[in-house]
């Protein structure tokens, strides 16, 4: 009798040993794949409707692009502030920007600088940056975030 109840036990349980073996055996899900890229793709284009939205596109195996006259006008004053030498709209800009996302090409340290591209109605410094490195005074090392480090473009020259 107790092998039968044991028997008849083991047969409802096996079920669900077998499900909770296959969950903890499945490969993790990668939250916040889909989501970012998602998200990327839909910064890095613009749609005709909206033309305040900077265009970009990916070169092979790089980061993307925006052109000039697709940043902000705020960024591209600041642009121009830069290759000028200043004067700069923020006492933070020109300070060393560590690349501690390593989002942009790894070089030495110090080797990259950071400036703040104004955000119209923002009470801080906003999220907007332009981050230069060599050759200094110049556009051609420069790179874009609207989203605080999160992610850049490479200016086009």
């Amino acid at each position: 009798m107790r092998a039968a109840i044991l028997s008849g036990m083991s047969a409802r349980l096996l079920p669900l040993g077998l499900a909770l073996l296959l969950v903890a055996c499945s490969p993790p899900a990668k939250s916040g794949t889909a989501t970012q890229a998602q998200t990327t793709q839909s910064t890095s284009t613009t749609s005709p409707k909206s033309s305040a939205r900077p265009r970009a596109s990916t070169p092979a195996g790089g980061l993307p692009t925006i052109a000039r006259a697709d940043l902000p006008p705020e960024g591209q004053r600041t642009l121009r502030l830069i290759v000028s030498g200043g004067p700069s709209s923020s006492s933070r800009d020109g300070v060393v920007f560590g690349n501690r996302e390593r989002l942009l090409p790894i070089k030495p340290s110090g080797t990259y600088h950071e400036y703040t591209v104004p955000t119209p109605g923002a009470s801080d410094r906003g999220a907007r940056r332009i981050v230069c490195g060599p050759p200094l005074r110049s556009a051609a090392g420069c790179y874009y975030t609207a989203d605080h480090y999160a992610s850049f473009k490479k200016i086009a020259p």
